[in-house]
């Protein structure tokens, strides 16, 4: 009998310790402990055609973008869940439709939100081929829910692109004007359920106006406490885009710093993105490589 009662101990032990590794297990999991730049999710990437993407609050599905076609700027929008220890073939989100292109996707945490960046027409856009603005739609049901727009009139002529979300749910993102004269960058804040409408971020735009430097876009840190930057030389090729990282100090933020070369390399790195628990860094390279790197192993503490 007692070695029944310690056999059933030992059974629940285990299931107990099972279930809660599947409970905190998730497609991110792996890079815990890991010391350096990694690949992630390699069954997703396409050469040439691997963009930013953004995780669901759980870390198991990843939504993301690609181009129709190698040559086409136009945008289909997928999903993949990771099972079994990798990441499923992509589905195609069911809001996509053949007439618009989908880029961007961006989860609202802990809200079963999703903002995503289209073509499709604004009520107010009356020009023959609208740019692309933030729209708006509920997860549970993305494929009978309309989209909910998000194109207010001071952007709605504009090409909005590279959002990224903060803790407290203000979404920054980066504009050009319709003519392509001119890159601005913006934050638009969350009041209640609805987002305002958009200001100015003024430390990005400053930095385009100093040093020899092209700023692409930016990745802003949950607690906003640091931003990722894409930066290259005015007269350099595409290929001198690094990421570099620039520190909140007090109301200032610092000069942008080129990260090392253990994760910049003599290819372009950009689209990055910060994971909302604020643990891990991921880009992409050459337009064709997902990288993850934990932020512990860059990110200077204060």
């Amino acid at each position: 009998m007692k070695n029944l009662k310690l056999f059933f101990f030992l059974s629940l032990t285990f299931f107990i310790h099972s279930c809660s590794d599947r409970k905190v297990s998730s497609g991110l999991t792996q890079f815990k402990n890991v010391s350096s730049i990694s690949d992630f999710a390699s069954e997703l990437w396409i050469e040439g055609n691997t963009f930013k993407g953004s995780f669901s609050d759980d870390y198991n599905t990843f939504y993301f973008f690609r181009k129709v076609a190698p040559e086409i700027e136009e945008y289909i929008p997928y999903k993949s869940n990771f099972i079994n220890g990798k990441w499923e073939a992509p589905k195609i989100m069911g809001f996509y439709d053949k007439k618009n292109s989908y880029s961007y996707q961006l989860n609202i945490p802990n809200n079963n939100k999703l903002i995503f960046i289209s073509n499709k027409r604004t009520k107010k856009d009356t020009t023959q081929n609208p740019n692309y603005n933030f729209w708006e739609i509920e997860l549970t049901d993305n494929k009978n829910t309309n989209p909910k727009e998000l194109g207010y009139e001071n952007l709605i002529y504009s090409y909005n692109s590279q959002p990224c979300i903060t803790n407290n749910g203000t979404i920054f993102f980066t504009s050009d004007l319709p003519d392509w004269s001119k890159t601005l960058s913006y934050k638009m804040e969350c009041k209640g359920d609805k987002y305002l409408e958009p200001e100015l971020f003024e430390p990005v735009n400053h930095w385009r106006k100093i040093k020899d430097w092209t700023v692409y876009e930016f990745c802003m840190s949950p607690d906003e406490d640091y931003i990722i930057a894409c930066i290259g030389s005015k007269n350099g090729s595409v290929n001198s885009i690094d990421l570099y990282i620039s520190y909140l100090e007090g109301e200032k933020w610092t000069i942008p710093k080129r990260l090392n070369d253990k994760i910049n390399s003599n290819k372009t790195e950009n689209f990055p993105t910060i994971t909302n628990d604020g643990k891990y860094l991921m880009f992409t390279r050459e337009f064709s490589e997902f990288k993850i790197i934990p932020t512990k192993l860059f990110v200077e503490k204060k």
